[in-house]
């Protein structure tokens, strides 16, 4: 929006500066806000003897005006002191306050009066919150404002927004109001009453906003289903399994388009046509548009297709899939807008409800509370109610102003600007630290208030930085003149302040720079890689690692900053630096946990503060598993589930045993009835803190790293809970508990608490460190540029030209790409004013991580993302728009010289270097002049140290998660390498199952939970993997049949096909289960493990892999082999593979089968399996030799496993190997960092 101030920006001098009209004070960061406040509020006592009742005051949260009624109090005080002939002292404030106040005419005395009168009254003082405030006047005049006298006030209304939408949908949709084919599209969708409710706050907390619906009427739904079953009828009449009409399109391949018309795209819109059509479904789900070639078969596709001059090829199914994909798109449109049309009634029928049961209940919410307000001031032509509120408070001050909204505005606005009435408002805030869009504040408010004031102010000096930090940042923030991006939000440079304090003094560092910046190094690896493939070298780090990296670094830096602080070497003033001296500042609970992890591995202390909700924490999830054991103490699972809880510590082992002894079993069950019993007798509080002494709960949670946080949050959801308990039931406290982790998580209340009041590091979110300053802070994670999830829902929510906020609920709007840019924009807008709130709260010095970090693609770095992440833009941004920054293409070494290029001009307020790798650092010795509780600490892991799997050595990822090698990432090569089927496969053909990663792990769940030997028990285990591996685009009600033939035609095929390789074949049917031995773990010690050894020992070894390009492996080597099996004294490795590689015996032929494995890496793979089995039989075979027992590896694709398909007269689809032990050997010293010699 264009928002070009309407008056000019001058220094604010709080003593000289005019008390009428709307005065707007544009406070940066540090500037004295509080204290400018106090003087304006001071002067409007004393120079237009206004009463402490009669000034109006108003901040965002109930802590800030806890602290500004203190300040304000304090400073009375003050005033009253020195004209009682006290000496000033060096603070400015009361002597240039009483000359202010004596230049308007008003004497010592009476000044002593005023201000003895106002410290008298000042419980009356009208310090509110902006709930607070509205709370008041529709206290004062409810039957007005047409409101029950008495409400209770209710801080989370969610429960009863469930109500409401459990009550819509169990009338509109399980009542059968609504289509069974809209109810199933809801589902589909999503949908829930919980989802709606969700909605229905998100659109109640944004009243103002401007509504957008598609307006159409509704559509004949039924006519249009009766329209695509004769379309559906007409496409399979002319389909005939296509070959037909394949034929033709392949006939005519050299008129047609190159790109769109390849033989495979052909071939894979045939898969796809015949599934729809074979399924009888005219509803199935189709494949997605970017996956979809189905419209390569529509005659309008085909003509448009054509080369100019030619015919297009002709065939009866080109017209009717043209028929049929039209009929398909009108049911679904019309079901897309249907499903809106219930939900826009919903809303606004919900709405009403909502206020109805309100009202009825006498019950009222934080955003009723300024609806009403805001209704009440503008009803009826001349609405009483705001002329009455600004003769009562006829001055204002409303701090925190860049966080209001709309709605906010609109009634102080009503207030205090109306025609004809002339008050005194002061609007105090910091455009630059708006930072609350999601809970519902819009800058895009302030900018328009800002355009209409009468006046315009700036605090232009800084008390709360060194004069270094404050130059550094006018550096950084200077650097692009658009830096925040919206038109009329501008950085103006700050000067240092009068405000003295105690200097640093480090004497462990010469260098005077208060601004640290730490760049993102090259990655030796990738730079290694390119060198020798000549693609040219910068490789950065990839960003998983940089992150890692960034937090042991900030993390040994602190140690270091400590252990010098502890030995004198750095000193604030006269004291030694303290922990609590530092902070570090995180996005997020993940970052912040994974600072404390770093933090904890160098020794040092940390307690985290955060806005999250205690109720949405794993102490929260686990808690109500031991309250729902304790309200039903016989159901054995729920309390097996208890007892794995933190709180009750038990292990696997001891439930293992548990479960084994049935006497235990029967105390366990008891101990818990007896807790029930205590619940049902004495209440909630009682049986939790019997619960805790019975269980040593305390004692427990203390012994573990993050203790003191799991406790607090014990405790704190005790106390939530014990207040809500009242005489409810167990059940009753068990819902309100679901729906406390299910919704908003309780409100204020609910935040997490410090955990420790004990002198430690302090990890904050940015949002929490608002307000705040640190001596020193880190900044580790602002280079992230990773951007985040996009929020689901049908409502996209945007800003339009005139700053006006839309809440778009069309459809067209999902992909409307001038929204999403603007939505985009808004998003890295935010997050520039979030970097600026956290690069402004250091007092004497911060570390920043900036730079490019490599986001790897099939291990190839790429660095969009990273160069255009916010920070880059700061420093190499200038002259470009944010539609342009987000489409550059600069290179990280230009980015860089911009860095080296600030940081030159900075007279050495800035230093840059490489970021660290946090190795070498001393350890800050143990105060032994004070015991404190013994806190289990984790060991110190070095910086590389990380475990490492096959998918991470191919994909060039920096840690894995313990999970199984289940072909989770495929590379698109299958296509290339399939043939053209000779007719299309079986309906119950498992080359008709789903594809992808979820329908790999299916498989692999069944060859798993089978025994090969009893056909009898292999439905059990389908079942089983179906319902726990559900397909993409499939349910088991309609589809279960259907996959559970495919999945058993496919293991009789597999596992009757006799296997080559050993003395004699084997059919696996034939294989019991003592003879073998399901997905084996191993871990694999590789101290130092380098993508250029393991490369070039592959390649001596004549092994083709994708070049390899992970960062260096200290650690282990982990993964899982499928199966092992023994078969005429040998063992083998075997590994199911279930990649589509096409749909004839052919496509599963060696050479097929030997490029798939090139591709993917298998052979990597299967020598790390092959290592693993050899080590595990040295030690569990007391003869072991590698030529008598090891049989060697089998790979079965197990699409193309079948008795009767024959490739080169061997099975299709095994690939079998036996490496030989000379290379096991090689590769085993390899990964033990001997060598390969």
């Amino acid at each position: 929006m264009s928002a070009t101030p309407a008056v000019a920006i001058e220094p604010l001098d709080v003593f000289a500066c005019p008390l009428d009209g709307v005065r707007l004070v544009e406070a940066s960061a540090g500037t004295g806000k509080t204290w400018n406040i106090c003087g304006l509020y001071l002067r409007l006592l004393l120079e237009h003897d206004l009463a402490v009742e009669s000034v109006l005051v108003v901040t965002f949260t109930k802590a800030a005006t806890a602290e500004l009624s203190t300040r304000i109090r304090d400073r009375i005080v003050d005033c009253l002191r020195v004209l009682d002939g006290a000496d000033p002292g060096g603070d400015p404030f009361v002597p240039g306050l009483i000359a202010c106040v004596e230049a308007a005419g008003v004497g010592a005395d009476v000044m002593a009066e005023r201000l003895r009168r106002a410290l008298q009254t000042f419980d009356e003082a009208a310090i509110f919150t902006i709930h607070g405030f509205c709370q008041r006047a529709l206290a004062d005049t409810p039957f007005a404002a047409g409101l029950p006298y008495a409400l209770e006030l209710a801080e989370d209304d969610s429960a009863l927004r469930r109500e409401v939408a459990q009550d819509f949908w169990r009338r509109e949709i399980v009542g059968g109001a609504v289509s069974p084919l809209l109810a199933e599209l809801l589902i589909e969708y999503g949908d829930s009453p919980d989802a709606w409710a969700e909605h229905l706050g998100r659109d109640m907390g944004r009243p103002l906003a401007e509504r957008r619906w598609d307006e159409a009427d509704a559509a004949d739904l039924a006519a249009l289903q009766a329209a695509l079953a004769a379309a559906y009828a007409e496409a399979v009449r002319h389909w005939q399994g296509g070959e037909r009409a394949c034929g033709a399109v392949m006939d005519a391949l050299d008129v047609l388009n190159k790109t769109s018309y390849k033989p495979d795209a052909v071939s894979k819109a045939r898969r796809q046509w015949q599934d729809w059509l074979g399924c009888a479904d005219p509803r199935r789900p189709l494949p997605g548009d970017k996956d979809s070639k189905l419209r390569l078969l529509a005659a309008e596709n085909l003509a448009g297709r054509t080369r100019k001059g030619s015919t297009p090829p002709a065939d009866p199914f080109f017209a009717a899939a043209d028929a049929l994909l039209a009929a398909r798109a009108a049911v679904d449109g019309a079901l897309d807008a249907a499903r809106l049309q219930l939900l826009r009634r919903f809303l606004e029928e919900g709405a009403d409800e909502l206020r109805r049961r309100k009202r009825e209940r006498r019950q009222i919410a934080f955003d009723d509370i300024l609806w009403n307000a805001y209704a009440a001031l503008t009803a009826g032509e001349q609405p009483w109610l705001a002329a009455a509120l600004h003769q009562r408070y006829p001055a204002a001050l409303i701090d925190e102003f860049q966080d209001t909204d709309p709605l906010q505005f609109a009634i102080f606005d009503r207030v205090y600007n109306a025609e004809g009435r002339h008050g005194r408002l002061f609007l105090v805030g910091d455009p630059k630290q708006a930072i609350y869009s999601f809970r519902s504040a819009d800058l895009h408010t302030y900018l328009m208030a800002r355009g209409r004031a009468d006046a315009r102010y700036t605090l232009a000096r800084n008390q709360r930085s060194s004069p270094a930090l404050i130059e550094a940042c006018n550096r950084l923030f200077g650097a692009n003149p658009a830096v925040f991006m919206l038109d009329g939000l501008d950085y103006q440079k700050v000067g240092a302040g009068e405000r003295v304090r105690a200097p640093l003094a480090d004497a462990t560092d010469a260098s005077a720079a208060a601004l640290r910046l730490w760049r993102i190094p090259k990655d030796e690896a990738l730079e290694a890689a390119a060198e020798e493939s000549g693609e040219g070298g910068g490789h950065r780090l990839p960003r998983a690692q940089a992150l890692q990296r960034a937090a042991l670094a900030s993390a040994a830096e602190i140690a270091r900053l400590l252990a010098a602080g502890a030995a004198g070497e750095i000193r604030i003033g006269e004291r030694a630096l303290a922990p609590a001296d530092i902070a570090v500042l995180v996005r997020s609970h993940g970052q912040g946990a994974r600072m404390r992890r770093a933090l904890a591995a160098f020794g040092v202390g940390s307690v985290e503060l955060s806005q999250a909700s205690v109720f949405h924490t794993e102490d929260a999830e686990e808690l109500e598993r031991v309250l729902i054991a304790i309200a039903e103490p016989a159901r054995e699972r729920r309390v097996m589930a208890a007892l794995a809880t933190a709180a009750m510590g038990r292990s696997a082992a001891d439930l293992a045993a548990l479960a084994a002894d049935e006497a235990a079993l029967l105390g366990v069950l008891d101990r818990f009835a007896h807790w029930r019993e205590t619940w049902l007798a004495r209440g909630f509080g009682v049986m939790l803190r019997r619960w805790m002494n019975d269980e040593g709960v305390a004692a427990r949670l203390l012994a573990r790293a993050d203790g003191e946080r799991r406790l607090t949050n014990l405790m704190h959801l005790a106390e939530l809970l014990q207040q809500a308990a009242g005489t409810a039931s167990p059940e009753v406290l068990l819902r309100l508990l679901a729906t406390r982790r299910a919704g908003e998580g309780g409100g204020e209340a609910a935040q997490l608490r410090l955990e420790s009041d004990r002198n430690l590091v302090q990890i904050v979110t940015i949002h929490r460190a608002k307000g705040l300053e640190y001596g020193i802070v880190f900044c580790p994670f602002l280079f992230d540029g990773h951007p985040p999830r996009e929020a689901g829902g049908p409502m996209r929510a945007w800003h339009d030209d005139h700053g006006t906020l839309v809440l778009d609920y069309r459809p067209a709007a999902a992909g409307d790409a001038a929204i999403g840019a603007r939505i985009r924009a808004e998003r890295m807008a935010e997050d520039l004013r979030l970097a600026y709130v956290a690069l402004t709260r250091a007092v004497y010095r911060c570390y920043l991580v900036v730079g490019c970090y490599a986001k790897l693609a099939f291990g190839k770095p790429g660095y969009s993302e990273s160069g255009r992440s916010l920070l880059n833009w700061m420093v190499a941004g200038a002259g470009m728009d944010a539609a342009a920054w987000r489409e550059h293409k600069m290179k990280p070494a230009e980015i860089d010289a911009r860095w080296r290029t600030l940081v030159a001009a900075s007279g050495g307020n800035m230093v840059l270097s490489d970021l660290p790798d946090g190795s070498g650092v001393p350890l800050p010795s143990a105060d032994s002049g004070e015991l404190a509780p013994r806190v289990a600490r984790p060991p110190q892991i070095p910086a590389g140290w990380r475990i490492g799997s096959f998918s991470a050595l191919i994909f060039g990822a920096s840690h894995e998660q313990a999970a199984r090698d289940h072909d989770a990432r495929q590379l698109p090569v299958e296509a290339d390498l399939a043939t053209e089927p000779v007719q299309p496969p079986a309906a119950d053909d498992i080359l008709r199952f789903p594809r992808g990663p979820v329908a790999g792990d299916c498989l692999h769940a069944v060859f798993e939970r089978i025994d090969f030997t009893d056909p009898a028990g292999w439905d059990a285990a389908i079942d089983a993997a179906l319902a726990d591996h559900p397909q993409r685009g499939t349910s088991i009600e309609r589809d279960g049949p259907r996959l559970k033939a495919m999945l058993r035609r496919m293991l009789a095929d597999v596992l009757n096909t006799p296997l080559t390789g050993g003395s004699t074949p084997v059919a696996l049917a034939g294989l019991p289960l003592a003879r073998r031995l399901t997905e084996l773990g191993f871990h694999l010690p590789a101290p130092q493990l380098g993508a250029d050894a393991l490369n070039a020992w592959l390649a001596a070894q004549g092994y083709h892999v994708p070049r390899l390009a992970f960062a260096e492996l200290g650690g282990y080597l982990k993964g899982y082999v499928d199966l092992v099996f023994e078969h005429d004294g040998r063992y083998w490795v075997l590994d199911w593979k279930s990649n589509h590689l096409g749909e004839s015996p052919a496509d599963y032929a060696p050479d097929r089968l030997e490029a798939a494995m090139q591709a993917h890496g298998y052979h990597l793979q299967h020598l790390l399996y092959t290592v693993a089995l050899h080590r595990y039989l040295a030690r569990c075979l007391p003869d072991y030799d590698y030529e008598r027992h090891f049989g060697g590896v089998l790979y079965l694709f197990v699409r193309g496993v079948r008795p009767d398909w024959q490739a080169e007269g061997i099975p299709a689809g095994v690939f079998h190997h036996r490496a030989g032990r000379e290379v096991v050997t090689a590769l085993d010293r390899l990964l033990a960092g001997e060598g390969a010699q």
